[in-house]
């Protein structure tokens, strides 16, 4: 056999085992960007757990469209200016952090990493980073103030539970564990219709049961299971803006924001009573259509600039970049929430959590030196321009 036949026959052989092999797993080192963390969340998690946590509403147009609205906002670079440094730290309702994005509460820690949340707080720590701790958790309020760094400031995420005095306990013993902050999700008080969470639950009730098509008609009946995002409880749903403002401020003088805000009129509301505007339409998982949260922003930069002299405001939702963040500070964001990507990058642990981080800040920093911009407190609506969205939906 020549040389070159043999190299071909081993080429052949190699492509014939290699299409047996599982495809390898992204390695942590691999990894440059968050997008890179969901790839390799794709390939680590169970196929239950990385659907849930990607799961939006319906077809999951506005989960897409969260991502791609960054794109209405265009930047304004300024050249010939000085950029010895860059300074990234803020403050977010009244607590100094070394960036001005932070964790975001997003459940399900423990799907990702046996070990859960606490590897997200012990990560916030060593970078100066905010973790606002998610209600649905899979480590205790207890557990995770215990990880925390004596100096580290954590928030607590409020759902309105059904039967209130739970929701009151869990918010005193905050209180008691030092937690600075609080957010009321308000978006959520139903579930939304989160079809790959639930055709994932079919499917593995399917294989359970081994039901073929034998079986088919006497199972017409049985409820479909509703994945793990129904496992939620029911929330007050009577709540109203004094209620429930008056019902919080009862127990807590700390900062509050209330989490779903997808209106400017909302955004004067929360104002009007003295606490802070999250925007935010739940990472596009609960209803389909509704706004982005850059959207939202700019809704409020044209009509009532006033909301940012007067509170904080916080935006979450398909935030992927460095400059996203930029954008929306720019706006007059004070804070900036990520959720699900670093939930997938919790899947390699604390160390995942950090690079993420890192990557963040190591994507701002570039950003804004190219934006001729050194501090975040200088950043303004004059470095960014909006793209007219009648323009960008012909594109």
């Amino acid at each position: 056999m020549s040389i070159g036949k043999y190299e071909e026959s081993q080429k052949g052989m190699q492509g014939e085992v290699a299409s047996r092999l599982p495809p390898r797993k992204m390695r942590l080192s691999a990894i440059v960007s968050l997008t890179d963390f969901e790839v390799a969340a794709m390939q680590r998690l169970s196929p239950k757990a990385f659907a849930f946590f990607k799961a939006g509403a319906d077809d999951e147009k506005t989960e897409k469209w969260n991502r791609d609205s960054w794109q209405l906002v265009r930047f304004r670079p300024r050249v010939l200016r000085p950029i010895e440094s860059i300074d990234l730290s803020t403050t977010i309702l009244g607590t100094k952090l070394n960036v001005p994005f932070f964790i975001g509460p997003a459940g399900g820690g423990k799907l990702a990493h046996p070990a859960g949340e606490v590897m997200m707080t012990q990560a916030a720590a060593k970078n100066g980073v905010l973790h606002w701790v998610c209600n649905m958790a899979g480590c205790t309020q207890e557990e995770i103030a215990l990880a925390r760094a004596p100096d580290q400031a954590l928030f607590w995420q409020i759902y309105a539970k059904s039967d209130l005095s739970i929701t009151e306990k869990e918010v005193i013993r905050a209180i008691e564990l030092g937690y600075k902050g609080f957010a009321l999700t308000v978006d959520a008080i139903r579930g939304g219709n989160r079809e790959r969470d639930r055709r994932m639950a079919v499917a593995e009730y399917e294989a359970g049961h081994l039901i073929g098509d034998e079986g088919a008609d006497e199972d017409e009946d049985k409820p479909v299971p509703g994945g793990i995002s129904a496992q939620r409880g029911a929330l007050w749903p009577s709540f109203d803006w004094e209620s429930a403002i008056s019902w919080l401020r009862g127990l807590t003088d700390l900062p509050i924001a209330i989490k779903g805000i997808q209106t400017c009129d909302d955004a004067v509301l929360c104002m009007n009573h003295g606490v802070h505007p999250w925007l935010s339409n739940h990472g596009g998982r609960q209803l389909e259509g509704a706004p982005s949260a850059i959207e939202t922003l700019i809704e409020i930069r044209q009509n009532v600039p006033q909301v940012f002299d007067k509170c904080d405001v916080i935006v979450d939702g398909g935030v992927m970049r460095g400059t996203d963040v930029i954008k929306a500070i720019a706006l007059g964001a004070k804070g900036v929430a990520i959720g699900r990507a670093f939930l997938y990058s919790l899947t390699f642990g604390e160390a995942g959590v950090s690079k993420a981080i890192q990557i963040l800040k190591s994507e701002m920093e570039t950003s804004m030196s190219l934006l001729g911009v050194t501090r975040i407190e200088d950043l303004n609506p004059s470095h960014v321009a909006i793209r007219n969205p009648a323009v960008w939906a012909r594109l």
